[in-house]
């Protein structure tokens, strides 16, 4: 007898079995069987729960590498600005104003929509306090995440963003270990997040990289997403991204680089050395002029490539569909219509993202034995018709959309069913969201109704906690 039966749906494993139309069994939360049609019959009167997946793609849920999910609530708040002044003048003091509450608000807002767009597993930064309502949010939803609090120790030349005391980054982090780390039966993860080469001394690197390797951690943080920033950082005698994270040990495996969008060619061979994850966020890099990441010379290099949203301040969405379709049109013009083919994008959205947050054997497929994150998407839609016949990752990444998403599974566990979230009431995450919003602006000064003011005719005002 299993728990939970998926019937009839063209089961997409992204595994050996490739295809299959039938039945998906599950079990304690892990799939026990995928049968094809002509082997389905005990599954359809033997589940607890019955699932009607036919008219249905039945995909892996999709894993995001790179999300802030303390920035939703700054969704078009910072639209039309490159990244030094959208930092400085708009996501350090939004962040910075964040209090436990809008900060609760902010992730479970961007939880719900990433729960609603298919995303079962996403790998987050998060500000410098109140990243426990991040673990919360993830927690009480039912996605799998892998989060960190945002270690910054030192000031960022440029953008005024300054943190806090490495003593106090690194007790919080521990406490975060401690209480967060294999929590909801190891669907929580904590990972160690360092924003930046250029937002954390060595000091802190080194020891965070500890930290990572005694407790088998993931480390999280920003490579060279802007070229003028690279440039910048490369006169320091630290040098630039990659050359300062490998003399800091923290370059290998575990190391997931979010964009990388200009890595020189030193850095390009530190990188095949030593195999660190890329996430590439297409939509954020060109919403703030960042550049274009050169994914097919990465995948060229040997390297792992994960996708990821970023964060709503600079997308302005969380939408892996979108994410998937952007990353397969984007590099055509410079390497050719072949470059980057549906069926390898997809697997960056399924095991590229598995890969970056360690969890391959886990996530990313649908094979008996793994944890049973699971998502149908509806075939009806006129954007999908007639079939296209060029198979199912042409489908799902260059005509489905978010909004095909019908039912998502975590572990097993149904958290949206006909398209709707069921882990918590959408109408109350909508509404508290409104609330959060208007108070944080509030707080800061820059609301007239609800249109933001320029902060450089507005002055800038004190972030300062109370």
């Amino acid at each position: 007898m299993s728990e939970v039966a998926v019937l009839g749906g063209m089961i997409v494993t992204n595994g050996p079995l490739g295809m299959v139309e039938g039945d998906l069994l599950i079990d304690g939360g892990r799939i026990v069987a995928v049968l094809a049609r002509t082997d389905a019959a005990a599954g359809r009167t033997a589940a607890d729960t019955v699932i009607d997946g036919r008219g249905c793609l039945v995909i892996p849920g999709l894993v995001q590498a790179h999300v802030h999910l303390c920035q939703t609530l700054f969704r078009g708040l910072a639209d039309d600005m490159d990244v030094i002044d959208w930092l400085r003048e708009r996501i350090w003091p939004l962040e910075q104003a964040h209090d436990a509450s809008t900060m609760r608000a902010s992730c479970e807002l961007g939880v719900a929509e990433l729960l609603r767009s298919g995303t079962t597993s996403a790998l987050t930064i998060e500000s410098v306090r109140h990243t426990d309502e991040a673990f919360g949010a993830a927690e009480r939803l039912g996605i799998r995440a892998t989060t960190g609090k945002a270690l910054m120790d030192l000031w960022e030349p440029g953008t005024e963003m300054v943190g806090e005391s490495t003593e106090d980054a690194l007790t919080e982090l521990r406490v975060h270990i401690d209480r967060w780390h294999g929590s909801a039966d190891g669907r929580i993860r904590v990972a160690v997040s360092p924003r930046g080469s250029r937002n954390a001394t060595p000091e802190l690197w080194r020891e965070g990289v500890a930290i990572a390797e005694q407790a088998d951690l993931r480390i999280h943080t920003h490579v060279n997403e802007n070229r003028e920033q690279a440039e910048l950082l490369g006169t320091r005698p630290e040098g630039r991204d990659l050359v300062a994270l490998h003399a800091w040990g923290a370059l290998g495996p575990r190391l997931v680089m979010a964009h990388s969008v200009w890595l020189d060619e030193h850095e390009r061979r530190l990188a095949r050395a030593h195999k660190p994850h890329v996430c590439h966020c297409p939509s954020a890099n060109l919403k703030l002029a960042s550049g274009i990441a050169p994914i097919p010379d990465y995948l060229a290099d040997g390297l792992n490539i994960a996708l990821g949203a970023d964060g709503a301040a600079c997308n302005n969405g969380l939408d892996a569909f979108v994410e998937m379709r952007l990353a397969a049109l984007l590099h055509k013009p410079r390497f050719g219509p072949r470059a980057m083919p549906a069926a390898t994008v997809f697997e960056m959205a399924t095991m590229g993202g598995a890969r970056a947050l360690g969890l391959a054997d886990e996530i990313g497929s649908l094979e008996v034995g793994k944890v049973a994150d699971v998502v149908l998407v509806r075939r009806g839609g006129l954007h999908t018709r007639p079939v296209a016949g060029s198979g199912f990752a042409a489908q799902l990444v260059y005509a489905h959309r978010s909004s095909d998403v019908e039912t998502v599974l975590v572990g097993g566990r149904v958290v949206v069913l006909d398209g709707r979230l069921v882990t918590a009431d959408e109408d109350e995450i909508r509404a508290n969201a409104e609330v959060a919003r208007e108070t944080l602006l509030t707080r800061i000064g820059w609301t007239a109704g609800s249109t933001v003011v320029d902060p450089a005719a507005a002055g800038k005002p004190d972030f300062k906690e109370d």
